[in-house]
């Protein structure tokens, strides 16, 4: 009989070690990855995925000398240089003597070499600090260093959130950009001076020049287009980078937007001013329309002289005639604010497009009621029988019902999304039993939908920890709807 001279060994596919990995969380990556060097190459491309350098992040050591050590790191193991696809950068700049500079100020040396060793970022993220990213406060060979680093072909992510006076020509001569995000973004004052009346149009191309483009298009590799667009209280913004996008030279395009989410926290003078007109100029191929946050509670001077917070030109449907799917979050401190309910407007806009008698592709409708980002010092009690109280307002799904079971119009409508809550820190003290009470009270006002075009009704309240809440009244007349009608 013969014998091996070698011990047998156990291998794990490597499907399943990576299947295990992928499951764990970043401080098991770190043990994970010293189990073998079978484990190893996966730990190491998911504990470098992302880099976040960020002023408010919870980590014990501050954003300077984390950035000094991921040089450290970078400079040492070339091999790592490959593996980040995700950067965020967050920091505030000062100019002022009462204020130190903030950490991106400080270690912009550092941080230009980081940027020249990442090689296979895709998304990029700036964001303000505890106060604005001011670009005119950043070192000249820093801005340099990120303005190149944004406008690298491999990036077709980029967020700016709070930053201010950044150029718009890297964004508009941006070669591979397929989603952008704006929130309270404020570009150069020398760009504004010359802020000229609102006249922006698809860009037109000479018989030439088209002839030229569609040469070159049919030898290069295909182009990628902006798909994805988040706009927050950035009208400037946005009017700057459409206008500059008519340029011939310029390679961005607003055409191709599928997916269109905007703000309604601060739909200011520059937003309402362009907004419209950009709707209708670029938005011909937007499928998802998302309306997201509103504001803080509504300040009293704003109830007593009538001011709106919320403009109607946000729900312009009859601009996206290939919307499938329409998202409408509403802010709960609205809910009892007289004037301020979004449920009109919505009921307004989709009625508008039933009165129009033409087919639309709507297939989807999604409404929330937000919890985040409540006012200091707000109480949530109560809230969640106030909210209850809405979902039992038989008004308001007696007229979606009405109009939206309207076949000729929309025949492609099959879903009805409720959903209840996103803050974690809110917990429902219904039962299941009244849960389930609500949802069979929403389809029991929408017969039409429910019954006769079989429409989906999914309702998401999240489960609370009490079985025996109190009872919630049925309502008979609503005052959420009745505000505005």
């Amino acid at each position: 009989m013969s014998t091996s001279s070698h011990s047998l060994k156990f291998v794990l596919p490597q499907e399943l070690i990576d299947k295990v990995v992928d499951e764990a969380d970043f401080q098991s990556l770190k043990t994970l990855g010293l189990v073998s060097k079978q484990w190893c190459p996966r730990t190491r491309e998911l504990l470098f995925k992302d880099i976040n350098l960020s002023e408010k992040l919870d980590h014990p050591l501050d954003p300077a000398t984390r950035c000094e050590r991921l040089l450290e790191l970078l400079e040492a193991k070339s091999e790592l240089r490959r593996l980040p696809r995700t950067l965020l950068i967050r920091s505030s700049t000062f100019d002022d003597e009462d204020w130190s500079l903030g950490w991106l100020q400080v270690c912009s040396d550092d941080v230009i070499k980081i940027l020249g060793m990442l090689q296979n970022v895709n998304v990029v993220a700036l964001r303000e600090g505890r106060m604005r990213l001011d670009f005119c406060h950043l070192p000249l060979s820093l801005r340099a260093a990120l303005y190149s680093f944004i406008s690298r072909r491999n990036v077709i992510e980029l967020t700016l959130i709070g930053v201010r006076c950044m150029e718009m020509t890297p964004l508009v001569q941006h070669p591979s950009l397929q989603k952008l995000r704006l929130a309270f973004n404020h570009p150069l004052p020398a760009e504004l001076e010359p802020f000229p009346a609102l006249k922006v149009g698809v860009k037109q191309w000479s018989t030439s020049e088209a002839a030229s483009l569609s040469s070159r298009e049919d030898s290069a590799p295909p182009k990628k287009f902006l798909r994805h667009l988040d706009v927050t209280r950035a009208g400037s913004t946005l009017y700057l980078l459409v206008a500059a996008s008519q340029n011939p030279q310029a390679t961005l395009d607003f055409t191709r937007i599928e997916w269109l989410k905007v703000g309604t926290l601060g739909f200011n003078t520059a937003m309402t001013r362009v907004w419209p007109h950009f709707l209708e100029t670029f938005c011909q191929n937007v499928s998802r329309y998302s309306v997201m946050r509103g504001p803080a509670r509504p300040k009293p001077e704003h109830l007593l002289d009538g001011t709106l917070t919320f403009n109607p030109s946000l729900l312009p449907l009859a601009h996206l005639p290939n919307l499938e799917r329409l998202r409408v979050d509403v802010p709960h401190y609205y809910l009892l604010t007289p004037g301020y309910s979004l449920f009109p407007y919505l009921l307004e806009a989709l009625a508008e497009l039933s009165a129009s008698r033409k087919p639309v592709p709507l297939s989807v409708l999604e409404i929330g009621i937000a919890f985040e980002g409540p006012p200091a010092g707000f109480e949530y009690e109560g809230i969640p029988h106030t909210v209850a109280d809405l979902l039992r307002c038989e008004e308001i799904w007696e007229r979606l019902d009405e109009i939206l079971s309207d076949r000729q119009v929309f025949s492609q409508f099959k879903t009805v999304i409720v959903r209840m809550g996103r803050d974690a820190r809110f917990t429902s003290p219904l039962s299941a039993k009244e849960r389930k009470e609500m949802k069979d009270d929403i389809r029991s006002y929408m017969p039409n939908l429910v019954e006769q075009s079989k429409v989906k009704v999914v309702f998401r309240v999240p489960a609370g920890t009490s079985s025996a809440a109190p009872a919630t009244r049925k309502l008979k007349s609503c005052r959420f709807y009745d505000a505005l009608t």
